[in-house]
């Protein structure tokens, strides 16, 4: 008996969407909440909120933030703490009135450090408080008036101030690398400062401005060429702006080699360099290796433990990266992209109500988040759900594939075809390079086989063109490779599209 040849293409889109969910859960290494009735928090867990900003000048608005980003990176090196990150303590922004108890409940921690920076020329002056959310007793407090180039060691100094107060151990090596100051360019760390204001995390959408963040870093290395932070975060974010799609080329790859180098000649034992080392390995058993590393310096890292678990999901590790995913939400609890690449991983493995319980947990204080409404939708979508996903992909900002993966669904092919076309008319500076194939496929389940065909060859056109751009034997190039054999396949062309591998 013979097939349905639309009845057909609709079981590969179904497929296709199955593979999908998998391959956003593959393809990005490098995304609330615990019940905290189960079990109390422990009393050696802190939250440092948002320092508040008390310069006349309001551009000193990321010293502040730098401060206080710092000063998280050097209690994350004590493992007898448990330390939040930052993306979960920047939800409670000064100028807001704050309940500690409540934060400290959801965010699953006893204590709470809060305090103000003062800036005005080469004056600095730091107040910082230590409180029992618990009881709202304050442990210690402390202010602190230096010079700019003073303050560069200032971070260390408050990190073993507050690590005594809530009664934690540093080993010699960690008071060692906490107390270690990072720079005696004063004028370096300040561009240092700006730069790790910026928030730049790794993900499917761009987060924060990398390209200035670089520039930051440049500027603070070319100050002290001997700044080994410095150079391993330029080199991390050179990296990041060529999986975000903002520069993909060979030279911007060679450019994060370059800086990795400079890092790992100055010190190659600081755990940020084994990071930079680790995002910068093409091998993700070596990559995991220098995670592995880092994260001895750094054990309370939400980003480390983060690319830990990405890498081994990589491998096939599944249930560790499960259980190291997990770890990173107990540390960054209200970071999205830790949860979403959690239920990214329960997709891949087929645990739907996992993957949907994990999502409905972030829209309960995120009803709007995009990021996390598409995963849901694709969860919905691959289990056949096709009711409750339509509100969810009601949000234009949602990507046009997925909104036209439900028409496609409904068999409503016409609706797909405009979804698609209206957005591939629209300059997007990153875009998903799966939307023109989507737009050649709705178009052949329209009927409409010559504009197909021609979608498909510009597509192919689009791919080669941009294989002549990303760096050989990259991420970037085996994408592409297998991009261009999707289109050969929709053109007819079967050995063309088999010779596309990398």
């Amino acid at each position: 008996m013979r097939r349905n040849p639309t009845s057909a293409l609709l079981v590969a889109s179904l497929v296709a969407l199955a593979a999908a969910i998998g391959a956003l859960a593959l393809a990005f290494p490098f995304y609330w909440h615990r019940n905290l009735t189960t079990s109390l928090p422990p009393d050696k867990s802190i939250a440092v909120l948002p320092l508040q900003n008390l310069s006349e000048d309001k551009e000193n608005a990321f010293f502040a933030d730098g401060v206080q980003d710092e000063l998280l990176s050097n209690l994350s090196k004590i493992k007898d703490l448990k330390v939040i990150s930052r993306t979960s303590v920047m939800q409670y922004k000064s100028g807001t009135k704050r309940n500690l108890k409540e934060i400290a409940q959801q965010l699953g921690v006893s204590n709470v450090v809060e305090g103000s920076v003062r800036r005005s020329g080469d004056h600095v002056r730091v107040s910082v408080q230590l409180i029992d959310a618990r009881t709202d007793r304050h442990l210690w407090g402390e202010n602190y008036d230096r010079t700019l180039a003073d303050s560069v060691s200032l971070q260390g100094e408050l990190a073993t101030e507050i690590a005594d107060a809530v009664g934690a151990t540093l080993s010699p090596q960690e008071k060692a690398r906490v107390q270690a100051k990072p720079t005696n360019n004063p004028a370096a760390y300040d561009a240092y400062l700006r730069a790790r204001a910026i928030s730049v995390g790794w993900g499917f959408h761009a987060e924060g401005d990398v390209e200035s963040a670089i520039r930051l870093y440049q500027q603070a290395v070319k100050l002290d060429p001997n700044f080994t932070l410095a150079w391993a975060y330029l080199s991390i974010a050179q990296i990041q702006s060529v999986w975000k799609g903002v520069d993909q080329s060979p030279a911007q790859m060679a450019r994060a080699k370059d800086s990795l180098d400079h890092a790992l000649a100055l010190d190659p034992n600081l755990p940020e360099v084994h990071l930079a080392r680790g995002y910068n390995e093409q091998d993700d058993t070596r990559a995991l290796a220098e995670f592995r590393q880092a994260e001895k310096g750094l054990p309370n890292s939400a980003d480390v433990i983060e690319a830990i678990a990405l890498t081994q999901r990589l491998l096939g590790h599944w249930d560790e990266a499960v259980a190291n995913l997990q770890r990173a939400i107990e540390l960054d609890p209200r970071d999205v992209r830790a949860s979403n690449n959690l239920a990214l991983t329960y997709c891949a493995m087929r645990r739907f109500p996992d993957a949907l319980s994990t999502l409905d947990r972030v829209l309960a204080w995120d009803p709007t988040n995009a990021r996390a409404l598409l995963t849901k939708a694709d969860a919905l979508m691959a289990t056949g759900d096709l009711q409750a996903a339509e509100p969810l992909l009601a949000n234009p900002e949602l990507p046009a594939n997925r909104r036209a993966t439900y028409a496609l669904f409904q068999r409503n092919y016409a609706a797909a075809v405009e979804i698609l076309s209206r957005d591939l008319a629209v300059e997007h500076r990153q875009r998903d390079s799966m939307d023109i194939l989507s737009l050649a496929f709705s178009q052949q389940l329209a009927g409409d086989r010559s504009a197909a065909r021609a979608t498909y060859q510009k597509a192919e056109q689009d791919f080669q063109r941009k294989l002549k751009q990303v760096t050989p034997g990259s991420f970037a190039e085996a994408d592409t490779h297998g991009l261009s054999g999707a289109a050969y396949a929709g053109l007819g062309e079967a050995a063309a599209a088999k010779f596309q591998k990398s």
